[in-house]
């Protein structure tokens, strides 16, 4: 996939959106706080903060989009947790290291 990926916090407004996504996928809607990946504009996946329950559209290559949130949810959960210190918290991958 070549176009950006927007991912932010779901408002209220994205409410009947996010049930419709579910719908579509055939899984319940994630519930309380989400994470949403947005491609040019439109609805790719979601994912629960809280659960990680996740929907994305089946007609979409959304695999690696849900990986994203589901990662960014993790990091999320983590940051919440009880006596982790405020910093930041990477998860995934390493970089490799310079080359001269």
């Amino acid at each position: 996939m070549s176009e950006p990926i927007t991912i932010r916090h779901s408002t209220g407004m994205d409410r009947v959106a996010v049930e419709e996504l579910a719908e579509l996928d055939g899984r319940p809607a994630p519930v309380g706080e989400t994470l949403l990946a947005e491609v040019n504009g439109k609805l790719w996946a979601a994912v629960g903060i809280d659960d990680g329950s996740a929907v994305a559209d089946p007609f979409l290559p959304a695999a690696d989009v849900v990986w994203l949130l589901q990662i960014r949810a993790e990091q999320e959960r983590a940051a919440r947790a009880p006596g982790v210190p405020a910093r930041r918290i990477a998860i995934g991958r390493q970089r490799a290291p310079a080359t001269a």
